[in-house]
């Protein structure tokens, strides 16, 4: 009871982000944002065009929770005693960059006192992690089995960029979940083997997600140490099979799982979901739009007590994901609430500044359908179907054979 009773109040109490001070992030400077300090969790959304300080303020942002992570009080003052007192290490550079990362910005926390931020930060507790953009994504292939205190020292030493070393040990980490599993069932140890059914249920969900497919299902084959991913279809593959956007979407999901997982060891509770703040730049890095519209709600779905800042350029994130706030670097402004969750081709117009949410080839695709309707021409509809079938939507194929019928009709009165 008592250990329930410490992660309910560590819940309550967790420092979720609730403003960004930019004091100096390049072409972005001086403000806040949300211009109203959050009461509660949000997700914080970054946008605007390239240079705007983006990537710049989420490595700040990084760096600052790696510190509190660490519990350093005043780690800036620590930092520049340290460059003064040895201006010759090899390390000099890695400390002035994190100085500067540091002084870019600032941060206000939910429910902060500084005995919190310091004795109680603890990284067995939470989730702490950074997702940079243009991740290389690479499964190794297993031969033995490990020792879990590995992948407990890795998750647990402070580290804001994981991604590439987790998807190396992702299979590692799943093998001997695997083997450990089949030890537990020997020995009726009956936690242990729960705990391994959560784990794997919850990814086998991720995957069906992903792609769409509620009867796809994770197989593992005890002789060569690897997984297949089963479809309905009938396709097997393996997971360095994959193509490259569902690597780098199973590569930031499956960190996740691993880090809570371990967590939940920690507190000796398997369903318990650590709070924590996690970082990702350009998340739509390699993925097709259908899948830009997946990834954060399913990482908000599956960890809930999760707060998530991103940077992004892409219409369909900023779309997908609820309880955000939503800030553009280029205007200076706050997006207003109703953007959030608007189709992609109102956030076209209303916030990236197009002209209109159509492309280049379906603007022309218009403009010719337009001119045959004035000119009463149905034939000439007919070729710019005809012409243009591998660039029209469904919706403007129906469109222009309604206008060929009309017209048609028209002309038989």
């Amino acid at each position: 009871m008592t250990t329930k009773i410490w992660v309910i109040d560590k819940i309550k109490m967790f420092p979720y982000i609730s403003q960004i001070k930019v004091n100096n992030c390049h072409t972005s400077k001086n403000f806040v944002f949300p211009e109203i300090e959050l009461e509660e969790k949000r997700h914080i959304v970054l946008t605007g065009l390239n240079g705007s300080g983006k990537t710049t303020i989420l490595n700040s942002i990084a760096s600052h929770l790696e510190n509190r992570k660490q519990a350093n009080f005043d780690p800036l003052r620590k930092l520049k005693a340290t460059l003064s007192n040895n201006p010759s290490h090899p390390h000099v550079k890695q400390w002035q960059n994190e100085i500067e990362n540091l002084e870019n910005v600032s941060l206000k926390f939910l429910n902060v006192t500084n005995e919190f931020l310091g004795e109680d930060w603890d990284s067995k507790d939470y989730v702490i992690s950074f997702f940079k953009a243009h991740r290389r994504v690479k499964f190794d292939d297993v031969s033995t089995v490990t020792k879990e205190q590995d992948f407990i020292d890795f998750y647990m030493k402070p580290k804001n960029d994981r991604v590439e070393v987790t998807s190396q040990k992702l299979k590692q980490y799943l093998v001997n979940k695997k083997v450990y599993e089949a030890f537990d069932f020997m020995e009726s140890k009956a936690n242990n083997t729960n705990q391994n059914k959560i784990f794997f249920d919850q990814l086998e969900n991720s995957l069906k997600t992903i792609f769409g497919d509620k009867k796809l299902f994770l197989e593992f084959y005890k002789e060569d140490f690897e997984f297949f991913v089963n479809f309905e279809d009938g396709r097997k593959i393996t997971l360095n099979q994959l193509s490259e956007g569902f690597s780098a979407f199973l590569s930031i999901i499956i960190d996740l799982i691993i880090n809570v997982d371990l967590i939940r060891k920690s507190n000796n509770d398997f369903k318990f979901d650590p709070n924590g703040i996690v970082l990702i730049d350009e998340p739509e890095t390699h993925f097709h739009l259908s899948m830009q519209y997946e990834i954060l709600p399913l990482i908000s779905t599956l960890f809930p007590n999760i707060q998530l800042i991103v940077a992004t350029h892409s219409p369909a994130i900023i779309s997908s994901l609820k309880n955000a706030v939503v800030y553009d670097l280029t205007s200076k402004n706050e997006v207003s609430d109703w953007l959030l969750g608007s189709s992609f081709s109102e956030l076209m117009i209303t916030h990236f500044g197009l002209d209109n949410e159509f492309s280049p080839i379906a603007d022309k695709i218009i403009g010719d359908v337009r001119n045959a309707i004035i000119e009463k021409n149905p034939q000439k509809l007919k070729d710019i179907l005809l012409v243009n079938q591998k660039y029209l939507t469904p919706s403007l194929r129906l469109e222009i054979e309604s206008q060929v019928i009309d017209l048609e009709s028209k002309l038989q009165e």
